[in-house]
């Protein structure tokens, strides 16, 4: 069915992009929502829903873009439903209009943006996920302007680029296994009114737009698909599947059991033993075509299902720990579109994916552990298990030469009691690798807050056996002894260290994405790899 988009002209129809074609070859979903743009007026498109924007001072709503003469075509209409239903523009709030009279807009949809003075863009991308979440299944089309009033402070093509991705993110659901998936429409079409002039960059924009939220998808459906499925196989095929679409630029390597006890990575195989499910430790590695002197390493934590071990989880904190190799996820995210980006600087992938189950052969409290860099591990609980993991992670990753590592790890339930399930902890040994990872955060509406590496507590880590021991000798502090554990193996190397553990996985929807993955990191990492060109 075609739709009328008004003369005299429509610019173009955005097609998938090359990566999108890539991403369905690795037999992943991707975004198909299309963005067409016309140089005609709101009033003369047709769609299923119109939308627009709103500020409030507080006591009344402060609409942005063409709502006045569109209020005019509906003779006043949109004004008077909004003062009847004491719409304010709140952060959030959201009001549908049906017209009274025939148009080609089937209905006018305004959402909140909360007070001017306190606004930051990513309020933009949450007001457009929170249109797209509630009218996912009762419109096909929406059409808008971007509201030119923001433009003093932001360019075309990041008002663009975020305000796609809240349509994308918003939209997503993982509906795999539901029969109703069937019969649901889906909000499939973005109609922009631009002018010639501006086409290009807000274009650009969406393209942007479209990496970073099927990278984010992806990370989403592998934090949602069940352990049976995830499994370390899993996630090493879709890795080698990512460098086989790239093989000039990316290349995989999976050590397997066998391959990895050569190599001495008897942390990460202390924890891999309980389980008849074979480990896989997947390398990735993307190569600049300039002659970088900067590798960064990447290390995703990747327990692909976390029963606790031998210290096994009470029944409810073991539901959802299929999340649990959501760093992983988001290393796997951020490489499947690496290439389109193309950092200036050399990439390293590192993932150590296992479950962590209970068996004959579990570790158990007591044992010891040694790294590949020589240190050995006392592993006093063994539900701490993704730390020790990660030792022979960041261990391997300095080896091969990173002369910078961030880490992502769903790692300690102190970060979420210090900082709430929206926040995730930062430490980091390195002050300016630590704001440019803030910076990219910051752009990708991706909350974090820096937590100290109080040099003080690494006594606290101590062992009478070994080297270091995977928990501390009290309970408070949780987030940073884990921190400092790491920081054992990174060599001196400036350092980030993420702990996911909160906005990872929620338990109820947010405006970008419902209960479930939220693919938390992969827009960081894909910002910090466009914002820090050598």
């Amino acid at each position: 069915m075609k739709r009328f988009l008004g003369f005299p002209k429509v610019f173009f129809l955005l097609e998938a992009s090359e990566y999108g074609f890539i991403l369905a070859s690795l037999n992943v979903k991707i975004v198909t929502m299309q963005f067409e743009y016309t140089n005609n007026s709101l009033g003369k498109i047709s769609s299923d829903a119109l939308l627009f924007f709103a500020f409030s001072d507080g006591k009344k709503y402060l609409p942005l873009g063409e709502f006045k003469s569109i209020d005019e075509i509906l003779d006043g209409e949109l004004s008077k439903v909004c003062n009847l239903e004491r719409f304010k523009g709140d952060k959030g709030e959201l009001i549908t209009v049906i017209p009274a009279k025939e148009t080609l807009f089937k209905r006018v949809v305004i959402v909140g943006l909360g007070k001017e003075d306190e606004f930051i863009l990513d309020f933009l991308r949450k007001a457009a996920g929170h249109f797209a979440k509630f009218n996912k299944h009762k419109i096909d089309s929406v059409s808008l302007k971007l509201p030119g009033e923001l433009e003093k402070d932001n360019s075309l093509e990041l008002i663009s680029q975020v305000i796609a991705e809240g349509f994308m993110l918003g939209s997503y659901e993982f509906n795999k296994y539901k029969e109703a998936r069937k019969e649901q429409r889906d909000f499939s079409t973005v109609i922009i009114s631009t002018k010639d002039q501006d086409s290009k960059a807000i274009s650009k924009g969406v393209e942007k737009a479209k990496l970073f939220s099927n990278a984010t998808i992806l990370a989403r459906d592998l934090v949602n698909e069940q352990a049976s499925v995830a499994t370390p196989s899993y996630l090493a095929d879709l890795a080698k599947q990512i460098a086989k679409e790239n093989p000039k630029k990316i290349s995989c390597k999976v050590l397997d059991k066998g391959q990895a006890e050569k190599l001495g990575l008897e942390a990460f195989l202390s924890i891999a033993k309980a389980s008849d499910i074979p480990p896989k430790f997947i390398v990735l590695e993307y190569k600049s075509q300039k002659k970088a002197k900067r590798k960064v390493g990447i290390i995703g934590k990747g327990i692909t299902f976390d029963s606790g071990g031998i210290n096994v989880k009470p029944g409810d904190s073991m539901q959802t720990m299929k999340c649990d190799m959501s760093g992983a996820a988001a290393v796997l995210g951020a490489f499947s579109v690496i290439s389109a980006l193309e950092p200036e600087f050399d990439v390293i992938g590192i993932i150590a994916a296992t479950p962590n189950l209970i068996s004959g052969t579990s570790t158990v409290p007591g044992d010891v552990a040694k790294a590949l860099n020589g240190k050995t591990i006392e592993i006093l609980n063994t539900d701490a298990e993704g730390r020790v993991t990660m030792a022979d992670s960041l261990s391997y990753a300095v080896k091969m030469g990173a002369t910078e590592l961030i880490d992502l790890a769903t790692l300690t339930g102190a970060a979420e009691v210090a900082l709430g399930t929206d926040i995730t902890a930062l430490f980091s040994n390195n002050a300016n690798l630590a704001d440019k990872v803030k910076a990219a955060a910051f752009t990708a509406g991706e909350k974090v807050w820096e937590l100290p590496l109080e040099k003080e507590y690494k006594d606290l880590n101590k062992s009478e056996v070994a080297d270091v021991a995977n928990i501390p000798n009290t309970r408070y502090g949780g987030a940073i002894t884990a921190a400092l554990f790491l920081e054992e193996f990174v060599d001196t190397k400036p350092w980030v260290h993420l702990d996911i553990a909160g906005p990872a996985f929620i338990t109820s929807g947010n405006e970008i994405g419902p209960k479930g993955g939220t693919g938390f990191g992969v827009r960081t990492l894909l910002n910090f790899f466009i914002e820090n060109k050598i």
